[in-house]
């Protein structure tokens, strides 16, 4: 399925009360327009969730919101809001389950690419944002497929626009560079996998060829050339 299917539909979301640590829990409205997998994990990754939620805390804060997949769904992914409080003054939009299975990554990489989180930094707050996380979290397990550093892919073929954007159609995805988001890795395993955090960084098509021509680090030298921001502030001309 090319992702613009994924990000075309914004199905309705409905407040459906609040979690234990008293933050906002949302459902989301019909999928049937996709066929990710029906059913119920083990009940063992309930200490998955315990011990991420943990490490959330210590790295980003306080979550003020629960984006809740209450439909049975494998994995189930919440999206997590972090408000921006005395040390960060931005919001970070973070998933929570797509680690709970590892990803089909090769074998030959081994543990550090099996199990991942998506993050989004942004100055304000948009129902998109972690929409785009959820989707793209439900997108690697229901095509049996792996997201890494490095990887780039377009919002379809051909490309469609991201949010309200005009020139944003591609995403890359990257290491985050916010501490200690970026240390992650260190503090929180499944079954003795890291868990890595993927920045996901919205670009034009240009620059996305331009990564594919030429390597990632023609394109982290043109984030370094043009100052690109950590923090998402919307539209912006293409770097290429």
């Amino acid at each position: 399925m090319a992702m613009k299917d994924w990000f075309r539909r914004k199905p309705a979301s409905e407040n459906v009360g609040t979690s234990k640590g008293g933050s906002r829990l949302i459902r989301y409205g019909d999928r049937s327009d996709l066929k990710p997998e029906v059913g119920f994990l083990d009940e063992s990754t309930l200490s998955n969730t315990e011990e991420r939620e943990r490490v959330y805390s210590d790295l980003f804060g306080e979550s003020d919101t629960v984006l809740h997949e209450l439909l049975p769904l494998v994995p189930h992914i919440d999206v997590y809001r972090f408000p921006p409080n005395g040390k960060r003054d931005f919001f970070t939009f973070v998933t929570g389950g797509m680690s709970d299975l590892p990803m089909n990554s090769p074998s030959e990489l081994g543990a550090d690419y099996r199990r991942a989180e998506l993050v989004f930094y942004s100055t304000e707050d948009r129902d998109d944002y972690p929409e785009l996380l959820r989707r793209l979290a439900h997108f690697v397990h229901d095509n049996n497929t792996w997201l890494h550093w490095g990887h780039s892919m377009p919002n379809g073929q051909p490309p469609e626009r991201l949010f309200d954007t005009k020139h944003l159609d591609s995403l890359f995805f990257m290491p985050s560079i916010v501490n200690p988001d970026s240390t992650l890795g260190d503090r929180l395993q499944i079954d003795s996998d890291p868990v890595h955090l993927i920045w996901c960084v919205p670009i034009t098509t240009a620059e996305c060829q331009l990564k594919l021509d030429n390597g990632t680090d023609a394109l982290y030298d043109l984030f370094d050339v043009n100052k690109h921001p950590f923090v998402f502030t919307g539209d912006r001309q293409s770097y290429v």
